[in-house]
């Protein structure tokens, strides 16, 4: 979409990432090797499906919409319907009816090429190829924004603290897996996990991706100015309140717990993947 397309402002997506790099790091460290990288993300792109990208829907299908205690549930469902009303109040001032919508050449072009060349044109997968509706647009949109910060935050900012203990995450292992419910003795377990400079190498890596960035732009702040006009600055600056609650709620919350959930703090958010 052009930089100056309403939904270039609301949308920041990702940035570019660095590929694994032949001979880097999961070549070196990680059983899969950068070959089995690429074959697994190609298993799970064919299994990926738009409704769990859709935060609700995604919730409602692995059963855990009602679940109590479920941080991340409570958290994130927060923070999408944030982010929804941001896109709502905004898509509404440039789209105020379904025609409007289907008669944007450049937004129709923008959502074909992610279903085309973000997921290779599957069908099946659920994913729009075109909108047809305000509704459809919000909710497009309002996945976009909450994939690209608030679940990459989810995904990325715990896996240090889960994987410092390697027996949680380990990225090798020098013996197969066991193959029956058998105790196994302590030296057993131990000649099985990775050697000492691989976890130290992928502790490294999990290091420097979970440390927030010197440049960090937290959700909902946008040194770039897409939008200059009254209205959209208002609905800016009405999303910032919203998120702002939402971190006072969560930190008074993980203030009372043994083991604070912290990643979904929208002041912990980027804005979008960036690595």
């Amino acid at each position: 979409v052009n930089t100056p397309h309403p939904v270039h402002g609301a949308d920041r997506g990702p940035r570019p990432a660095l590929p694994a790099q032949p001979r880097g790091v999961f070549d070196r460290a990680v059983a899969l090797g950068r070959r089995g990288l690429l074959a697994l993300v190609a298993r799970g792109l064919r299994a990926l499906r738009w409704r769990s990208l859709v935060l609700p829907r995604d919730l409602r299908h692995r059963g855990v919409a009602a679940t109590r205690g479920h941080h991340f549930g409570s958290d994130a469902t927060q923070v999408w319907r944030a982010i929804r009303k941001f896109v709502t109040s905004v898509v509404s001032l440039y789209y105020p009816g379904d025609a409007d919508v289907q008669q944007d050449p450049d937004l129709q072009a923008w959502v074909g090429e992610i279903f085309t060349r973000g997921f290779l044109g599957r069908r099946s997968s659920g994913v729009p190829s075109r909108l047809d509706s305000v509704r459809g647009l919000v909710t497009f949109v309002t996945t976009v924004i909450y994939t690209c910060s608030a679940h990459h935050a989810a995904t990325n900012s715990g896996q240090f603290e889960l994987s410092a203990f390697p027996p949680n995450a380990p990225a090798a292992m020098r013996a197969p897996p066991p193959q029956s419910k058998a105790a196994l003795s302590e030296r057993e377990f131990l000649e099985a996990l990775p050697a000492m400079n691989t976890s130290a190498t992928v502790l490294a890596v999990l290091w420097v991706l979970r440390n927030e960035p010197m440049d960090m732009r937290p959700l909902g702040r946008y040194p770039d100015r897409h939008f200059t006009e009254g209205a959209p600055r208002a609905r800016i600056r009405r999303f910032r309140r919203r998120l702002r609650r939402i971190s006072r709620g969560i930190r008074a919350r993980n203030a009372a717990l043994e083991r604070p959930y912290p990643y979904l703090d929208p002041e912990s958010i980027e804005n979008s993947v960036a690595i």
